[in-house]
């Protein structure tokens, strides 16, 4: 297991600096290596179009909480091990549609970069991306302005019928 490493103040406002430009929309940036050299992807604000990408595949994840919450050592293992090669290959694509926006997004672009993806990011690192995509995407936010569109319509409709 790894030790949980104290941060000092000046890594603790470095960490928070980076936490506030995620929530305040202003972005973030996720490394790759391609050929020895280091690629820079830069995140920006998620769009409705991009949320909705994503959010077809967050259905598509194979998850199986029962297994993952059972008392038996080999059968949570099975678990995880199935889940990382159900899954591992949505994750990278996932990360893909972000990157690309609304832009690049195409078919092409969109599996070459997965298979990039795919090929230089490690589960420690797809936990932080995880993080910080949930934080931009603000999914409450978006529930919240549905909810109050929706109940601008204060009646419940009449059916035709019963007007007649």
């Amino acid at each position: 297991m790894e030790e949980e490493r104290i941060l000092s103040e000046e890594e603790k406002v470095i960490a928070e600096e980076k936490e506030l430009k995620v929530l305040n929309s202003v972005g973030f940036t996720v490394k790759t290596k391609f050929w020895g050299k280091e690629l820079i992807w830069k995140v920006n604000k998620i769009p409705l179009k991009v949320m909705f990408a994503q959010s077809y595949r967050f259905f598509k994840l194979k998850i199986s909480q029962e297994k993952q919450e059972n008392n038996d050592f080999q059968e949570i293992l099975n678990s995880q091990f199935n889940s990382v090669a159900d899954n591992a290959k949505l994750c990278a694509e996932i990360i893909s549609i972000t990157i690309l926006g609304t832009k690049w997004n195409n078919w092409l672009f969109r599996k070459l970069l997965t298979e990039h993806i795919f090929s230089n990011i490690n589960s420690r690192e797809l936990l932080e991306f995880t993080q910080k995509v949930l934080a931009m995407n603000d999914y409450q936010s978006f529930t919240i302005s549905t909810t109050l569109l929706s109940a601008v319509r204060v009646t419940n409709p009449m059916k035709v019928e019963k007007t007649a």
